[in-house]
């Protein structure tokens, strides 16, 4: 009877290299992986923002509710979003009056805000008002100071609720934005 001889140490060397190339290649695997991640959270994040400011709209248009009590109820249905640390949101009642000349320019009549939230965050607002008590604006007196450019042009008389989100994004990564960007949505009814 003839023994062969097995040969353990190719095998060993072998497995040996494999360890080696999972090292170097994970970390690249691993940093691609939470790139990814981090994408896809932020568009959905940005898709729950599209969606609080659509639903909002559709409530201050169509709905007796008051609009702290909209705002309140967009608060509490944005999971995963935090939106009382890191984000905002504004219902604005927009009028189409007289401006003069035979045109029509649009007028803030109202403008509200979460209670609780970021208020730093409101760059990208339409419209900013510069004094609030509590979560209600104190418009100004004057009516050139209330005016606002909107998307689309107003019949004499028209009103809509302009319904903006924003949120302070953190990103996992800082490789896929140099800074942590803020989202924001909009929506007019």
């Amino acid at each position: 009877m003839t023994h062969k001889k097995i040969n353990f140490k190719g095998r060993h060397a072998a497995a040996g290299l494999s360890m080696i190339e999972l090292a170097l290649v994970l970390p690249v695997l691993m940093l691609l992986l939470m790139g990814v991640t981090d994408f896809g959270r932020f568009n959905l994040f940005d898709n729950i923002l599209i969606n609080l400011s659509r639903e909002g709209a559709n409530l201050a248009a169509r709905t007796s509710l008051s609009p702290q009590f909209i705002i309140d109820a967009l608060n509490h249905t944005a999971s995963p979003l935090d939106m009382e640390a890191h984000g905002m949101v504004y219902i604005t009642r927009v009028v189409g009056v007289d401006g003069g000349a035979g045109t029509v320019v649009s007028r803030v009549e109202e403008q509200y805000r979460a209670s609780v939230g970021d208020t730093s965050l409101h760059s990208k607002l339409s419209w900013t008002c510069s004094s609030w008590t509590g979560a209600k604006c104190n418009l100004p007196a004057a009516t050139a100071d209330r005016l606002v450019v909107l998307p689309l042009p107003l019949a004499l008389g028209a009103e809509v609720h302009v319904v903006e989100t924003l949120y302070h994004y953190s990103a996992f990564t800082k490789f896929l934005f140099s800074t942590d960007p803020d989202l924001y949505s909009s929506t007019l009814l």
